[in-house]
């Protein structure tokens, strides 16, 4: 990795997560049970979060974070690697979507770590 590709690897990550945070942070700013995006709506199903006992502004935050990561990194990597567009769209793809579920995992797996879950359920 050169200095080329850490330029791009910052840029990407700064654009997607400013991009983020004026579409979804500073717009909903209180959590809505009727208007959930639907990166907070797949960790509240999948890990049983209580949003009670959760700062929105906060795990709001940390989904911009990890998704400007994850699209920042997959982007660096098929920038670096593929020359190919309809190769780099493929592998880009196969590359993200466990990109993804990983690193979603690990903030679920935070919360439930903290006791941010809705009574009768129990840490896994």
């Amino acid at each position: 990795m050169n200095l080329t590709d850490l330029i791009w690897f910052l840029g990407t990550f700064i654009g997607v997560y400013l991009f983020y945070l004026f579409y979804q942070i500073i717009r909903h700013r209180k959590y809505k049970p009727n208007k959930v995006p639907v990166e907070l709506m797949l960790l509240i199903k999948k890990y049983h979060l209580d949003m009670s006992k959760i700062n929105y502004q906060k795990i709001m935050n940390l989904i911009g974070l990890v998704s400007a990561f994850d699209i920042a990194f997959s982007a660096t990597f098929v920038m670096k690697y593929i020359e190919n567009i309809y190769l780099a769209i493929l592998i880009g793809t196969v590359i993200f979507i466990p990109l993804i579920v990983i690193t979603y995992s690990f903030i679920g797996k935070y919360y439930v770590k903290k006791g941010k879950i809705k009574n009768g359920y129990k840490k896994n």
